[in-house]
């Protein structure tokens, strides 16, 4: 079991925004990310037993440097499923920017196939793989009534 676990190739989520890489408040902000898809190890025979692992993505959590939301898939360009709306400028952050990062939360199972095998297989629990922090520029729109 502990071959497999470490033989586990998670990968790093990829942030994606749109508009990209810069917002406004109160404006509907699309988020996605690559990497939200099914992890399976190769199978590993140790004697008489062979394990595999596989790992399925169940949500991703998005620290948004203002709001923390969860989404329950990878997101899309269009928004439909995950998003969010600003509700301040990021002007006085460091940089001018939010740090924001996006979190993949993995369901982890293993199955074991052969005569030493204890059982056929389990849960291993969780695991949580983070994007490197993306900046987000969020700026106010100024509106000129004409008086």
């Amino acid at each position: 079991m502990a071959a497999a676990q470490a033989s586990t190739e998670y990968p790093t989520p990829t942030v994606h925004t749109a508009p990209d890489g810069k917002t406004y408040v109160r404006v509907r902000t699309s988020l996605w990310i690559e990497g939200f898809d099914n992890v399976q190890t190769q199978p590993i025979t140790v004697g008489a037993q062979t394990v595999q692992l596989v790992a399925t993505p169940k949500s991703v959590t998005w620290n948004l440097g203002e709001k923390t939301i969860v989404c329950d898939d990878a997101g899309s360009k269009d928004g439909k499923t995950c998003n969010y709306a600003y509700q301040r400028s990021s002007a006085s952050r460091s940089g001018g920017a939010y740090q924001i990062t996006a979190t993949i939360t993995w369901d982890v199972r293993w199955t074991c196939e052969g005569a030493d095998c204890d059982e056929a297989g389990g849960s291993l629990g969780v695991n949580s793989i983070p994007s490197a922090p993306t900046p987000l520029v969020v700026s106010e729109i100024q509106t000129n009534t004409g008086q």
